[in-house]
């Protein structure tokens, strides 16, 4: 049984609607069934997370890892890949960074420190939580992104009247020694 081939189309567009919003690729590609669960999955879980911090734990600073790594956002390099739901995080930080005003309503902005400091009292420890399912969430998008780009991960299997016949395996005879 030979099984039907999937057409990708553009591979690399396809894995750029894909980061964008979480199972845009695989609706671009005709894979819809599998674009609606990348998509429920992904954003649900990265809305989860976000609503257990209080909409206040994604967000990035521009500041170097090797200048200050306490104030380097580590999470924020998985969260990133969620896409146009994280996104706006570096917008808000470059807007402060050249002393602009938070867009959006000051979605994914930095909060400031206070509110920081006083989120562990008023959520325990769901923030914690909330930024590891935020993390995962973007993990999760890179492997869509992934399928996106490269298809399905079973191969078709060979027309059985195009190959070639097997070889038969050699006999041993064994002589007599003399």
């Amino acid at each position: 049984m030979s099984r039907q081939s999937i057409p990708l189309k553009n591979p690399y567009l396809a894995a750029f609607l894909a980061w964008l919003v979480p199972g845009l690729g695989h609706f671009y590609q005709g894979r819809r069934g599998k674009g609606v669960l990348y998509f429920v999955c992904i954003l649900g879980l990265f809305v989860a997370g976000l609503t257990m911090g209080g909409g206040k734990i994604v967000f990035w600073r521009w500041v170097s890892p090797f200048q200050n790594f306490e104030d380097f956002r580590l999470w924020y390099l998985a969260q990133f890949w969620v896409g146009l739901a994280a996104f706006p995080a570096v917008i808000q930080s470059t807007l402060a960074r050249y002393g602009m005003s938070p867009i959006l309503g000051g979605y994914l902005a930095e909060p400031a420190l206070h509110v920081l400091n006083g989120m562990h009292r008023q959520y325990g420890r769901f923030i914690d939580i909330g930024t590891v399912y935020t993390a995962i969430a973007g993990l999760l998008n890179v492997l869509a992104i992934y399928d996106a780009f490269e298809g399905p991960a079973l191969a078709d299997e060979p027309d059985p009247s195009t190959s070639p016949e097997p070889a038969k395996p050699a006999s041993l005879v064994l002589e007599p020694s003399t």
